[in-house]
């Protein structure tokens, strides 16, 4: 059977269809034929037979060894190994043959690297500002890793894409070895699903995540030497290749990332209200600083609502009934720690 055979197979039963019902006859009898169908289940001998067709096509009935007529359901993980092992086994085939290539391709990288001339280099600052052409950049950048993939991200990712099946997570910052990658989230990933299987499915490809309560914006840097950042507010980013830049951008989002916690995915309760604590120290020191409720959502990659509920719970915890008064409570408190710590 071909890919194309495959593309014309019927639709596999659902429920309500004649061949749902003619499968689940099936099932609960010895045997089934044309008759049989038409009879118990009410439907024309042209429906049944019709429905026994497309379930013979789908390996989901075949005939009783012997006979011309009658037929026997199959269990669907041995119809689906009749049907697709073939398969399974070409694309598996085709894709150690792209992995192949793509490990021969990247062997000549050091060659290209040691021979390229100066004029052909790319430029220190590429400014890309259609977002096809950018995804497009950031997918090479990253292909090209050999030591790290360092990526600070909030929790809406203005460049995700949907991933393909078993493309493992984030495929587009992964490169070729997702074990390169290590993604700086803000403390509030802690309680998105989504944000969590990631994590936990990159831990397991030996890659590593970790969470701080006030990460730096988007910033992508690749083996310290070539950094990406977004172009303001507009959909577009810049690939920046001047090393002095480069170096001091990677020395921020290192540093970020030493201060940050470990995370592999895992919830708990304890994890949790560790994470809504720091939240809320960081929420207690912009507010010390001045800073309005959308800058520090902003920072906090939280919502605005939630950073206002927070600040309101925070304001009643205090007794406070305006922001001054608790500003003015936030900054004895302060005081009141540095005397301790320095006696």
């Amino acid at each position: 059977m071909t890919i194309d055979d495959i593309s014309v197979l019927p639709d596999v039963p659902q429920a309500g269809t004649a061949a749902s019902d003619v499968y689940t006859f099936a099932l609960r009898s010895d045997w089934v034929d044309t008759r049989r169908c038409a009879r118990e289940l009410g439907i024309s001998e042209a429906d049944a037979a019709e429905a026994i067709e497309d379930l013979v096509r789908l390996r989901l009935l075949h005939l009783v060894h012997g006979c011309t007529y009658a037929y026997v359901a199959v269990n669907p993980l041995t119809a689906s190994l009749q049907l697709l092992a073939v398969h399974d086994e070409a694309l598996q085939q085709r894709q150690n043959e792209l992995e192949r290539l793509r490990q021969q391709m990247h062997s000549l990288l050091p060659l290209y690297r040691a021979n390229i001339v100066d004029e052909d280099r790319p430029p220190h600052v590429q400014r890309v500002e259609d977002p096809r052409a950018a995804g497009g950049i950031l997918s090479r950048v990253t292909a090209g890793a050999e030591q790290e993939i360092l990526l600070s991200l909030p929790a809406e990712d203005p460049w995700e894409e949907p991933a393909a099946p078993g493309s493992g997570p984030w495929p587009r910052y992964a490169g070729s070895r997702p074990g390169l990658l290590r993604v700086l989230l803000p403390e509030a990933a802690r309680f998105d699903v989504r944000l969590r299987e990631r994590a936990e499915a990159l831990h397991t490809h030996g890659g590593e995540v970790r969470t701080a309560a006030s990460s730096p914006a988007w910033l992508l840097v690749v083996d310290a030497e070539v950094a990406v950042v977004p172009i303001g507010e507009g959909p577009g980013l810049s690939v920046v290749r001047e090393p002095s830049v480069v170096a001091a951008l990677w020395r921020t989002l290192d540093s970020a990332w030493g201060e940050a916690r470990p995370f592999d995915g895992s919830y708990d309760h304890d994890s949790a209200r560790s994470a809504s604590t720091l939240i809320d120290e960081s929420i207690e020191r912009m507010l010390l600083n001045g800073l309005e409720d959308k800058v520090i959502a902003r920072r906090l990659d939280i919502s605005l609502r939630t950073c206002q509920r927070r600040i309101a719970d925070l304001m009643d915890a205090l007794g406070a009934r305006t922001r001054l008064q608790a500003g003015y409570v936030l900054g004895r408190r302060a005081r009141t720690r540095e005397r301790r710590a320095a006696a």
